[in-house]
């Protein structure tokens, strides 16, 4: 009994090392490619617009949904241009495309597209967002713009992951870091190996 637990642990773990190690792998090189190859995609919340429901520094895990299957009521991700501080030469605020955790409020099909309207929890009943295109003006979103559905939220680890996404993006800091991490376990097992008997 002990022998099979020990095999399907070891599967387990190889399993979900294996999936992190492609994951990160696909964050490195194909960052827009991650949930369309392997079906699920994590995002760290940076705002607090969707609070108490979810809080900043939670992970949301995304999952690809077909957008026939989404009901009002969803909590999705989404791509948005939001506001920098950033200006450009003649002093328009530049927008930047960022990833966007909303409830989904409706579905209009509007000729072969079909509009979505969204909401966060601070806005009043009834009340959608309001959005802006590259150049700041005023557009719709459609389901073209939604990358798939919250499926799980798992609170408070976002330091973790983005301090994981610092690693993998900076090859010296990843390389100081498993340094330290083997001096450490060097060290650990110098100070415990057990002395030799005096002959």
């Amino acid at each position: 009994m002990k022998k099979t637990l020990k095999i399907i642990g070891n599967v387990l773990f190889y399993s979900i090392s294996g999936l992190l190690f492609i994951s990160i792998l696909l964050e490195l090189f194909a960052p827009d490619k991650t949930i369309d190859i392997i079906g699920f995609k994590g995002f760290v919340v940076v705002s607090g617009s969707m609070e108490p429901v979810i809080n900043v520094n939670d992970l949301v895990i995304v999952t690809k949904t077909k957008a026939s299957t989404l009901e009002p009521g969803d909590i999705i991700s989404f791509y948005a241009y939001l506001p920098t501080i950033l200006e450009d030469d003649q002093g328009n605020t530049i927008y930047e495309k960022n990833v966007v955790t909303h409830y989904l409020g409706e579905l209009i099909t509007s000729g072969e597209e079909t509009i979505i309207r969204t909401y966060g929890t601070a806005n009043a009943p009834g009340e959608f967002d309001q959005w802006n295109d590259i150049n700041g003006e005023p557009t719709d979103l459609t389901t073209n713009d939604i990358l798939g559905k919250v499926t799980l939220t798992i609170p408070k680890v976002g330091f973790i992951v983005l301090f994981a996404m610092i690693l993998v993006q900076n090859p010296v800091f990843l390389a100081l870091v498993v340094t330290n991490i083997i001096i450490i376990v060097i060290l650990i097992k110098v100070i415990r190996k057990p002395k030799g008997k005096n002959i």
